[in-house]
């Protein structure tokens, strides 16, 4: 009788972990049919996300690389015995620090080859920047790789001063006499 006890209990243990495995197993073979319904009805939406940032990432990095350029400041914006900013180089301080969007107010400046020069233009730009805004917001003054395309400005108004000194002067051509005599 004790066996028989002892093998009735074991049986519905085992029953029941059997019938809980399978419950599992249900429950397991549900949720794969579900999550694969709602992949095959949702199908293109998982994808279209990833791809749109893909597509539009390229423009939001020329637009950062189009304001970087347009916060650039060159080695004709310092004069070169000071280091210290140009009316331009002001000028275009002055710009990014008030007329800029607030969250692009940042100014990049060309690195020189001597470090301590690129220090000290770095400082200078600083100083100025702080004095310039009027929000009160601390300037964000960093150097980059970029070169500046500029000129100095002497330099673009000596040449259009030449164009225009060597432009002859407006005269109306010299009038013909006709074949007729009139």
């Amino acid at each position: 009788m004790r066996r028989t006890l002892i093998a009735a209990a074991a049986l519905a243990v085992v029953a029941g972990l059997v019938q809980r495995a399978s419950a599992v197993w249900f429950d397991e073979t549900v949720q794969y049919v579900k999550r694969g319904y709602h992949q095959n009805t949702d199908w293109p939406w998982p994808y279209i996300c990833p791809d749109r940032i893909a597509v539009r990432e390229p423009f939001c990095l020329m637009v950062n690389n189009g304001w970087r350029r347009q916060n650039l400041l060159g080695p004709h914006h310092f004069n070169a015995d000071a280091n210290k900013l140009t009316t331009a180089g002001e000028l275009r301080v002055r710009w990014i620090m008030t007329q800029a969007p607030p969250e692009r107010r940042s100014i990049f400046i060309e690195r020189s080859i001597e470090s301590d020069i690129t220090a000290q233009r770095l400082a200078t730009v600083r100083e100025f920047a702080v004095q310039v805004a009027t929000d009160g917001s601390t300037p964000q003054v960093s150097d980059t790789y970029l070169i500046s395309e500029g000129r100095p400005a002497a330099v673009v108004d000596a040449t259009n001063v030449r164009f225009y000194e060597s432009t002859p002067p407006p005269v109306l051509p010299a009038a013909t006499v006709s074949a007729t005599g009139q």
